[in-house]
C-alpha cells in the first residue's frame, strides 16, 4: 500500500487548523455582534441623562413636592470632597484612574476567588462597568450581561474622560430611601449639600451602595457605623486620610437625622398638578425629566384653609351628632380602602382674581382615604348661590337695586308635562313688596322665580356661562335656585369676575415650568376678558355685601371684619351648603356635603355651616382689612331712596338709604308713600285713598 506523502500532511493540518481557527473567530464574532446587538451607540451614550426627581415648588419659590422613580439631585465633581471622591475609587476601584474601563488583573482575581468558594464573594466590575450597567443594563447576574457590561464599558471609556465618568457614577449610585446619587444623599441622612459632608459622613455615604437596606442607619445603626468605620479603615490604608483624621471619625456616631413623617400641605392641589403634566407631557417627563414646576400655591394659605375647613367641620359632627364622624375613620392606614366616604366632606378654592392664580384648593378631608377631588370634579346643585347669576343678568338688563319686586306666592305651570310648580322660600314666609337689595341679602327664591321669568331663562344661561361657568345648563326657571349642577372652582372663578370689575382671568395653578437647566418649557400669563360692564359688576359687589352684612351670610361678621361680598346657597333636604364670596384680594368659595346627597342636618344652609368657615379664614389670611374694592371712575350714581317705595326718598321717609345706580337708571321720582309725616291725619288719609 502506498503511504500519503509528508507535504501532503502538512497541508491538511494546515487546513484543518485554518477551519479550526475560522470556526473560533466565527463564533466569537458572532458573540460579540450578539452581545453588542442591543447595546446603545456611542453618539448615544454621549446623550444619556440619568432620571431626575420632578419639582414641584409653591408660589414663594418652596419646595413642596418631587415626583419621581428615582429621587435625585445631580453634583459637579468640584462640589464633592477628594476624601469622598478617593475614598469611593479606594473602595470600588483601585486603578481607576490606569485602566481603558476593564481591569483583566481584577476581572482574573476575582474569578479565582469565586471559583473557589463556589459563590460570588468579590465583584470584578470597576467604576466604568458599575457605571455601564446602572445606566443601560440590569442587574441579573449572567455571563452575556457581564460580557456586554465589559463592551459597554469600553464604548463609555472612548466617550468620556476619566472625571466625566467619575461624576456620573457618583450621580447614579442607589443610597436608599429612594434617594440617588451623592448629593440627594447628602440632604437625606445628613441635611447638608455635599460640598459639606465630614469624613465620617462620607464614609457612610460610601459604605451604603453595597447594601443599603442592610446597612441602613434608621434600621441597623450598629451594623451601618460598623460598616463605616471599616470603610474608614480602608480609607487610611490608602492614604486617602491621615491617621489622626481617622481617629476623630471613628469615633463619631453617625449623626442621620431623623425624618418625622408630616402631612403634605395640599395633596389635592398637587394632584391637580400632576395629572395636568401626566397628560400633557407624559409620565417619562413627570417622573424622569427633572423639570421645575412653579405653581401658584401658597402654602401658608394652603396649610390655614386645611386647619380651619377640618376644625370647623370636626366642631359641626359633635355639636349636631353627625353619624360616621371623621374621627371614626382616622385610625385607618393608607392601605386601607373605603368604597364610599361615609363621613361629611368638603370642598374649597382660593383665587387671586386679580391674576388668575390659585392660591388653595382642597378637594376632600383625606386624600389618602378619597383622591377625588370636589373642587374640580364633582358637580353639585349650587342652590341659591346661583342668584348670583339671575341678578347680575337683571342689573345688566335695566333693574336696579331700588326696583320693588313681589315676594309673594306662585304658582307655575311645566309646559310640555301635566304638572305644576310651586316654589317657596326657605322660611315659608312672605314678605311682600320688597327692594331687589333686600331679595338678595335675605335670599327670597320667590323674586328670584319672578325676575328669571321676566329675564328669560336662556338669559341668565348666557350670563352664568359668560361670567365663568363651564357646567352644561338647562335653561328652565327652576335654575334660578341652583337646580342645574356646577363645580366649585367655576363658581369662584365667576365670582372673581365680577369682584374684578367684570374682568375674567382664567384659573391657572402653574405659573412656568423649565426643564432640569432652567429653559422655559411653558408659562402661564392669562389674559383678562371683559365680561360684562364695569359698573354693572360694581352694582352686583355692592348687592352682595348686604348678603354679609345683615343678610343670609351675618355670621361672618363675627370673625371677619374686612369688606366682603357674597352669596349662600343651600339645596333641597340641606343636602349641598355653600357660600362663594370675595374680597378686594381674593374670591373663595366653600361646599360641604355628603358624597351620596344625603341631608347634613335640618337647618345646614349655606350660611350657617359654610360662612363661618369662610369668615375665620378670611379672618386669618387678610391682615389688610381696611382695604376696600375698587370702584370705576365713572358711570355711577348715589340717590337717596326710600327702602319702602324705592323711589327718591322725602322728608317724612321712615327708612331711607343711599342707593347704587348704573347712570340713566337712577329714579327721577320722589316717594310718593311719605308725603307727610307719618302718624298725622293727612297721612292717614292719604294712605286710606291709596
Amino acid at each position: 500500500m502506498r503511504r500519503p506523502k509528508r507535504g501532503f500532511k502538512l497541508k491538511l493540518r494546515t487546513w484543518i487548523l485554518l477551519f479550526v481557527l475560522a470556526l473560533v473567530l466565527g463564533f466569537g464574532l458572532g458573540t460579540y455582534l450578539y452581545i453588542v446587538s442591543d447595546l446603545p451607540p456611542a453618539e448615544s451614550i454621549s446623550f444619556f441623562a440619568p432620571p431626575v426627581a420632578t419639582k414641584i415648588f409653591d408660589d414663594q419659590g418652596n419646595l413642596v413636592r418631587e415626583f419621581f422613580i428615582e429621587r435625585r439631585e445631580l453634583a459637579s465633581l468640584d462640589q464633592v470632597p477628594e476624601y469622598l471622591k478617593n475614598g469611593f475609587i479606594c473602595i470600588e476601584d483601585k486603578r481607576f484612574y490606569k485602566h481603558w474601563g476593564v481591569d483583566i488583573l481584577r476581572l482574573f482575581k476575582s474569578f479565582l476567588l469565586n471559583l473557589t468558594h463556589m459563590r460570588i464573594v468579590q465583584g470584578g466590575s470597576t467604576i466604568t462597568m458599575q457605571l455601564a450597567r446602572n445606566m443601560f443594563l440590569t442587574m441579573e447576574q449572567t455571563l452575556v450581561r457581564k460580557l456586554k457590561e465589559i463592551a459597554l464599558a469600553i464604548r463609555i471609556e472612548r466617550t468620556y474622560t476619566k472625571d466625566e465618568i467619575l461624576e456620573m457614577y457618583l450621580n447614579q449610585i442607589n443610597f436608599g430611601q429612594g434617594r440617588y446619587g451623592v448629593a440627594t444623599a447628602a440632604k437625606y441622612y445628613f441635611n447638608k449639600n455635599i460640598s459639606s459632608v465630614d469624613i465620617s459622613e462620607s464614609a457612610l455615604l460610601i459604605a451604603l451602595p453595597k447594601s443599603p437596606e442592610y446597612y441602613s442607619p434608621y434600621k441597623h445603626p450598629d451594623r451601618a457605623k460598623k460598616r463605616r468605620n471599616f470603610i474608614l479603615k480602608k480609607m487610611l490604608d490608602n492614604k486617602v486620610i491621615t491617621r489622626t483624621q481617622y481617629q476623630k471619625a471613628v469615633q463619631e456616631s453617625l449623626n442621620v437625622v431623623e425624618h418625622n413623617k408630616t402631612e403634605q400641605v395640599g395633596p389635592y392641589f398637587l394632584e391637580e398638578v400632576r395629572r395636568y403634566l401626566q397628560l400633557k407631557y407624559g409620565p417619562e417627563f413627570l417622573y424622569r425629566s427633572g423639570a421645575n414646576i412653579y405653581t401658584t400655591m401658597n402654602s401658608n394659605i394652603q396649610r390655614v384653609a386645611e386647619e380651619i375647613l377640618n376644625r370647623h367641620l370636626s366642631t359641626l359632627e359633635k355639636d349636631y351628632h353627625l353619624p360616621d364622624p371623621k374621627s371614626k375613620y382616622d385610625s385607618l392606614s393608607i392601605n386601607d380602602t373605603i368604597m364610599a366616604i361615609p363621613y361629611l366632606q368638603a370642598a374649597l378654592v382660593l383665587m387671586d382674581y386679580h391674576t388668575g392664580e390659585v392660591k388653595a384648593l382642597i378637594g376632600g378631608r383625606d386624600f389618602s382615604q378619597s383622591q377625588f377631588n370636589r373642587a374640580t370634579q364633582a358637580r353639585r346643585q349650587a342652590g341659591s348661590a346661583f342668584k348670583i347669576f339671575v341678578f347680575t343678568a337683571a342689573i345688566d338688563n335695566g333693574f336696579t337695586p331700588a326696583d320693588i319686586v313681589l315676594d309673594l306666592p306662585i304658582v307655575l305651570e311645566i309646559p310640555g308635562v301635566d304638572s305644576i310648580y310651586r316654589p317657596s322660600n326657605y322660611d315659608r314666609k312672605f314678605l311682600g313688596p320688597i327692594t331687589l337689595r333686600k331679595a338678595l341679602q335675605l335670599s327670597r327664591n320667590l323674586v328670584a322665580i319672578r325676575l328669571i321669568r321676566s329675564l328669560g331663562p336662556e338669559l341668565v344661561v348666557q350670563y352664568a356661562h359668560n361670567l365663568g361657568v363651564e357646567s352644561p345648563l338647562l335653561p328652565v326657571i327652576s335654575l334660578a335656585l341652583g337646580a342645574c349642577e356646577v363645580n366649585l372652582l367655576e363658581m369662584v372663578n365667576a365670582a372673581g369676575t365680577i369682584a374684578n370689575l367684570g374682568e375674567s382671568v382664567k384659573p391657572i395653578l402653574i405659573r412656568r415650568i423649565t426643564d432640569r437647566d432652567g429653559t422655559v418649557i411653558e408659562t402661564s400669563n392669562p389674559i383678562p376678558e371683559k365680561r360684562i360692564s364695569p359698573q354693572t359688576a360694581y352694582v352686583m359687589t355692592d348687592l352682595m355685601r348686604s348678603v354679609v352684612d345683615g343678610g343670609t351670610a351675618y355670621r361672618i361678621r363675627r370673625y371677619y371684619k374686612g369688606p366682603a361680598a357674597g352669596k349662600t346657597g343651600t339645596t333641597n333636604n340641606y343636602s349641598d351648603a355653600w357660600f362663594i364670596g370675595f374680597t378686594p384680594d381674593y374670591a373663595c368659595g366653600i361646599w360641604i356635603g355628603y358624597d351620596d346627597n344625603r341631608r347634613i342636618f335640618r337647618g345646614a344652609t349655606g350660611g350657617v355651616v359654610s360662612a363661618p368657615i369662610w369668615g375665620d379664614l378670611m379672618a386669618h389670611i387678610d391682615t389688610v382689612q381696611n382695604k376696600d374694592f375698587p370702584r370705576p371712575s365713572s358711570g355711577l350714581a348715589w340717590c337717596r331712596i326710600c327702602t319702602k317705595s324705592g323711589k327718591l326718598a322725602r322728608k317724612y321717609c321712615p327708612k331711607a338709604r343711599y342707593e347704587i345706580f348704573i347712570k340713566g337708571t337712577e329714579p327721577k321720582d320722589s316717594c310718593d308713600l311719605h308725603i307727610f309725616k307719618s302718624g298725622t291725619k293727612f297721612q292717614e288719609d292719604f294712605e286710606g285713598i291709596r
